[in-house]
């Protein structure tokens, strides 16, 4: 695999995670955004979990 799909895959897993976090930090304590929309919330953690879930499979594909 080329270092630079390596890079680019592992910095999309990074903003993906750091938007889950932010996300259910403001379900639970409503810290970040404070509780704006909580459907907005629940779609941010949909898409980061899609997110996450292609780049796990790009790396086992690209094995």
């Amino acid at each position: 695999m080329s270092a630079g799909i390596r890079r680019l895959l592992i910095a999309s897993a990074i903003a993906a995670g750091i938007v889950a976090l932010l996300s259910v930090l403001d379900l639970i304590v409503g810290v970040p955004f404070a509780g704006y929309s909580m459907v907005m919330d629940i779609m941010f953690l949909v898409s980061a979990a899609l997110i996450l879930y292609m780049v796990r499979q790009c790396f086992q594909e690209l094995r």
